[in-house]
């Protein structure tokens, strides 16, 4: 379901890569991430420090750490959502500790003058550095790009688990009958699946059913990778009006000349704050492999867990599955994801509670979700959704 996790701590004291002695005059290096005009701190932004590849969120005052860093040069990254990036270099003297102040300064605001009432746009495909030549598109992917990074961030370095809750409804479209059970499972935020063009249905084991058939669709965690940028073409469909207040919207669809399964479908960032509320997934091709999956959707809502740090929320999947014996009635299989609860394997980020105690993450469980959903069309499409059970 989730992706990477490999140890490492919070803003604590760091050590050479491999646990080596610090290299001889290493040194600290300390900063502070602020807001142009307000001097204001910006939290929870990330900096990472190049070539060591070192990355973390700032603190609740926007302030960082490097320990043990041996005399060079660097360059330091700096990216918000919402504000245009920075990179500094820097040079680091041996014995001689460093200071910075990062100043960062908002993104253009003209955006919320654009419309969906604006003349179409072509769906462009982006290079292998992510640019677009369309200058909304641009800026709204490079922060659907951020959202993205963010996420890989907490998952890489602050491993957790996570608990779903999960309803499976199976419904007869001809009596109205149905089936519904639930079950809690627990994973890891380990999953090293990426996307790859051609690979989303894939067979698969699982230790309770066997020899599966799996769908794997994209993660938000995908849309900084160049794998599954440049095989998808992007638009930007202007700012709609939802609840909980105005959103970006960009759509996607894979390239033409893939004739296997893959995924079109469109991602909404909140437009005063850039972080992403929901993403859409719809599964394309699904009649090249037998048996055909057709009209699959899923919906992914996200939550804050930290400031402007989001992770998802509910998973809502919906898939016709026609007649499952001859002469009956058609089918659909629905199902809901919901996040119960989480918690950091090695310590998490800055400003989360200390210890590994499990962290609750809502107060809705996926029963009353289900029930909103019988009642009502299901809202959408977004992130995994298996064709069989889930991954274990």
């Amino acid at each position: 379901m989730l992706l990477v996790a490999t140890s490492a701590g919070a803003l604590s004291a760091q050590v050479s890569p491999g646990g080596e002695p610090a290299a001889v005059g290493a040194v600290t290096l300390s900063g502070s991430v602020v807001q142009e005009g307000t001097g204001f701190p910006v939290p929870y932004s990330t900096v990472k420090l190049q070539p060591l590849g070192r990355e973390r969120f700032a603190d609740q005052r926007g302030a960082f750490v490097y320990y043990a860093v041996a005399p060079g040069e660097y360059q330091v990254q700096v990216r918000m959502l919402g504000y245009l990036p920075v990179d500094t270099t820097i040079r680091v003297h041996a014995n001689v500790p460093v200071s910075l102040k990062v100043t960062m300064i908002r993104i253009p605001t003209s955006l919320e003058e654009v419309q969906v009432s604006a003349p179409p746009r072509r769906c462009i495909f982006p290079d292998e550095q992510g640019y677009v030549e369309d200058p909304e598109l641009s800026a709204v992917l490079e922060e659907a790009k951020k959202n993205a990074q963010r996420e890989q961030l907490l998952r890489r370095t602050y491993p957790f688990e996570y608990r779903l809750v999960q309803s499976h409804e199976t419904v007869d479209l001809g009596d109205s009958t149905r089936s519904l059970k639930f079950d809690t499972v627990t994973f890891r935020s380990d999953d090293s699946w990426r996307y790859r063009k051609g690979r989303v249905v894939s067979d698969d084991r699982n230790r309770i059913f066997g020899e599966v058939r799996l769908m794997r669709l994209p993660t938000l965690a995908d849309l900084a990778d160049r794998h599954f940028l440049t095989a998808h073409c992007f638009k930007y469909a202007g700012v709609l009006e939802e609840e909980g207040g105005p959103v970006h919207r960009i759509d996607f669809s894979p390239d033409s000349g893939v004739i296997a399964p893959d995924v079109e479908g469109s991602i909404y960032i909140d437009s005063a704050t850039y972080l992403i509320r929901r993403a859409q997934f719809r599964l394309t091709r699904g009649g090249s492999v037998k048996p055909a999956i057709l009209g699959m959707e899923v919906t992914t809502t996200y939550r804050e867990i930290l400031p402007n740090v989001a992770l998802f929320d509910v998973i809502n999947s919906v898939q016709p599955l026609g007649a499952l014996r001859p002469g009956g009635n058609k089918v659909v299989f629905r199902e809901v994801q919901q996040l119960h609860s989480y918690r950091f394997l090695y310590g998490g980020p800055p400003g989360t509670a200390d210890g590994h105690k499990w962290i609750p993450a809502s107060k809705r469980d996926a029963r009353e979700l289900a029930r909103e959903d019988s009642a009502g069309p299901m809202r959408g499409p977004s992130e995994i959704g298996p064709v069989g059970p889930p991954p274990h």
